[in-house]
């Protein structure tokens, strides 16, 4: 199918509200704040950068051609600046995931891409890209780490003791779940086709290989719109309760909710058919459109410098 590229599109128009309300929390905590500079200080990124490369198969237009094109037309639909890799890893459920501020890294399961249908992958990758796109690659890093390193403080503080806690390890985790809505809401922009998302959540979810011929998305989307009896402090309780239970993504069924009710409110198709300006509310990135720390000197999504970026005005 022939799909429109969003050309000037910044994550801003597509952005949930929860992912803002978390993650804006988040970075207004001074120990938050600590434990990124202590996490950069240590290098933890090249750390998981040499597990990842060295672990995987690395994806390119010659040895996977077809998953190659599917990147670079995904970026290109949602105007991510540069492409990330693509490696390939064993597993057999499907997922992927996204490593890597300077240079991201996008890991697809072996089961994805066995199972997934093309548009379908096509989605799953376009929900990687809008990660990176939307500048949750730190963020996801740090969620990663602070577990293991909350595992070794009581050994050897390394001068951070002070910085673990259970709120913070909680709220990371909240925002992780947010944030796969607004990506939720990037893959459904680049595919753009509902029925396709909703096939590939229903996969993700379980569905067993055996009915993977004959998806009925109809009954699975009534499922989803029952959430919608739900108001939006109910479902909000939902999402941080699912903190304290260690649960990295939300429940399938509500982000199919969530990016269905995005699509009644009318959001989905103002998008797509003239991405809108950006509030100016907070700073962000002029290149990519990535939300900058008040004391950043480049962008950690696309690596523009900060002095050539305006700070948009309160």
């Amino acid at each position: 199918m022939e799909r429109k590229r969003l050309t000037g599109l910044r994550p801003q128009a597509y952005e949930h509200p929860w992912d803002k309300k978390a993650l804006d929390a988040l970075q207004s905590s001074k120990s938050f704040a600590a434990l990124v500079a202590k996490l950069n200080e240590w290098g933890f990124e090249r750390i998981l950068r040499v597990q990842l490369t060295g672990s995987n198969l690395r994806v390119t237009a010659d040895n996977f051609p077809e998953i190659h094109e599917k990147v670079e037309q995904a970026g290109a639909i949602l105007d991510l600046p540069s492409m990330p890799e693509i490696y390939l890893a064993a597993g057999g459920d499907i997922n992927a995931f996204t490593a890597g501020v300077k240079r991201p890294i996008v890991v697809l399961t072996s089961a994805a891409v066995d199972l997934l249908t093309d548009d379908e992958l096509f989605f799953v990758i376009a929900h990687e890209l809008g990660h990176i796109k939307s500048g949750h690659v730190l963020y996801y890093q740090i969620a990663q780490f602070v577990p293991v390193l909350g595992e070794v403080v009581g050994a050897a503080t390394l001068g951070i003791s002070n910085l673990f806690s259970t709120g913070l390890e909680a709220a990371l985790l909240n925002w992780k779940r947010t944030s796969e809505f607004t990506a939720d809401r990037a893959g459904l922009l680049a595919c753009q086709d509902v029925n396709v998302a909703i096939s590939a959540m229903m996969k993700i979810a379980g569905l067993p290989i055996k009915y993977h011929g004959s998806i009925n998305t109809e009954d699975f989307i009534a499922q989803a719109r029952e959430f919608e009896s739900m108001d939006t402090d109910t479902l909000s309780w939902l999402a941080k309760g699912l903190s304290i239970m260690g649960q990295s993504h939300p429940w399938t069924v509500m982000r199919a909710n969530q990016f269905l009710t995005w699509i009644d409110a009318g959001e989905y198709e103002r998008v797509l058919t003239a991405p809108p300006e950006t509030p100016q509310l907070r700073r962000f990135c002029a290149q990519c459109g990535s939300a900058l720390a008040a004391t950043a000197a480049f962008c950690t999504t696309c690596g523009a410098r900060v002095a050539a970026i305006a700070a948009a005005p309160n």
